[in-house]
């Protein structure tokens, strides 16, 4: 009997190693840890798409808070800016990569509306970074509006 015991607690010892073995090789083909797949998974499928409320502080102005719409197509961002002066929207695009925006009108450098900038992604969801227009080089953060 104790010989019977001894056999099937090897036997089933040796399947349970030869399991973790597998799994290991299995991930290892995968590309890696579960961990890492998990956060290549999230990286990639971070979005900024979407409404914001944009915080600009400008030595001239103060802090002016603006209307910004984002679109996303794969790391190709675009979208619009909402005019601070009440004129047409100023039309934006960029790209998003690594949690990293970037971000520039699409107009010609030479109007005093145009500005090139970047921005993280923080754990909390906003926008912090700077831009440089025809103000100097500003700071802004930006928070999504729940809808």
């Amino acid at each position: 009997m104790r010989k019977t015991l001894f056999v099937l607690m090897t036997r089933m010892f040796a399947r349970f190693i030869t399991g973790i073995a597998l799994a290991a090789g299995l991930s290892a083909m995968a590309g890696g840890s579960l961990d890492a797949r998990q956060k290549d998974t999230t990286s990639a499928t971070a979005t900024i798409a979407g409404k914001w409320t944009m915080s600009v502080e400008s030595p001239r102005h103060g802090v002016l808070s603006l209307g910004l719409v984002l679109e996303q197509e794969g790391q190709r961002v675009t979208g619009t800016l909402a005019n601070p002066h009440g004129e047409k929207d100023l039309p934006l695009e960029g790209e998003f990569v690594d949690g990293t925006l970037t971000l520039s009108t699409n107009n010609d450098a030479s109007d005093p509306m145009h500005f090139t900038g970047t921005a993280q992604l923080k754990d909390d969801g906003t926008l912090a970074g700077s831009l440089s227009s025809s103000d100097g080089d500003l700071t802004w953060t930006a928070a999504r509006i729940k809808e």
